[in-house]
C-alpha cells in the first residue's frame, strides 16, 4: 500500500514540477484551434426546404393504406431528387454554373420519420448559392415527380430561406476539443519525462535500491531557496 501511495505522490509531484509544460501545450493547442476556426476555415451555410408528398386534392379521402403507400413513396423520392440528371437540368434551367456531380455530393434528402414529409438540404460556402440550389432542385423535382406518378402531389410546405448563420465550423466545439487534447498531451508528456527521470528524489529511494542506509546528503540549493 505504501508503494502505491509513494507512486501516486511521485506522479502528482511530477505534474506539479512540470506544470509549465502542461499549461504551455494546452495554450498552444487552444490558440491554434481558435486561429484555424476563426480565420482559416471558411464557414459553410446550409439551406433547406420541406416538401409534402400525398394525394392530389381532387382525389378521394385518405385511408391507412394510402398513408403507408405515400410514406414509402417519400423514400423513393429521396433517391430520385439526388440523381445527376435531375440536378443537372435544374442547374441548367436556372443558369447556375455548378458541376452537377459536386452538387449531388453536397445535397441531402431525407424523410422526416414516420411522416409524408421530405427535407432537402444543401451545404455551400456561399449562402446565396445554397438557397438558389435548393430552390432550383426542389422546383425541378416537383415537375419530375408529377410526371412519374400522376395521382401523387408534391407541395412545398416550407420554402427555402437565405441562411444567416453558418453550420460549420463549430468554433466553440473545436476550441474545447483542442483545449482538452492539449491538456491530455501536456499531462502525458509531463508523465513521460517524469518516468524517464532516473535520478533519486530522496534518500529513502536510494536506500531501497542499494540496501544500505545513507549516512549523509548534499543539500539541494534550489530546495533551500
Amino acid at each position: 500500500m505504501n508503494e502505491e501511495i509513494i507512486k501516486i505522490e511521485d506522479i502528482v509531484d511530477g505534474l506539479k514540477k512540470r506544470w509549465q509544460i502542461i499549461v504551455t501545450i494546452t495554450l498552444i493547442a487552444t490558440i491554434i484551434s481558435a486561429v484555424v476556426s476563426f480565420f482559416i476555415i471558411r464557414p459553410k451555410y446550409e439551406a433547406s426546404a420541406k416538401l409534402f408528398v400525398g394525394k392530389e386534392a381532387s382525389t378521394e379521402s385518405y385511408n391507412n393504406s394510402d398513408i403507408t403507400m405515400y410514406q414509402q413513396l417519400v423514400k423513393t423520392y429521396t433517391s430520385l431528387i439526388k440523381t445527376e440528371d435531375l440536378v443537372g437540368k435544374a442547374l441548367k434551367d436556372n443558369n447556375i454554373d455548378l458541376d452537377p456531380q459536386k452538387v449531388v455530393s453536397a445535397l441531402s434528402a431525407e424523410q422526416i420519420t414516420n411522416t409524408q414529409l421530405m427535407q432537402v438540404k444543401y451545404i455551400s460556402k456561399d449562402k446565396e448559392e445554397a438557397a438558389n440550389v435548393v430552390k432550383a432542385v426542389t422546383d425541378e423535382f416537383i415537375k419530375e415527380s408529377s410526371a412519374l406518378i400522376k395521382n401523387a402531389d408534391v407541395k412545398i410546405i416550407e420554402s427555402v430561406k437565405l441562411p444567416e448563420n453558418p453550420v460549420s465550423p463549430n468554433k466553440k466545439m473545436n476550441i474545447a476539443i483542442a483545449m482538452l487534447l492539449g491538456l491530455m498531451v501536456g499531462v502525458g508528456l509531463a508523465l513521460l519525462l517524469e518516468f524517464m527521470d532516473n535520478t533519486f528524489k530522496d534518500k529513502e529511494s536510494l536506500e531501497d535500491i542499494i540496501g544500505v542506509p545513507v549516512l549523509g546528503a548534499i543539500p539541494n540549493e534550489e530546495m533551500n531557496k
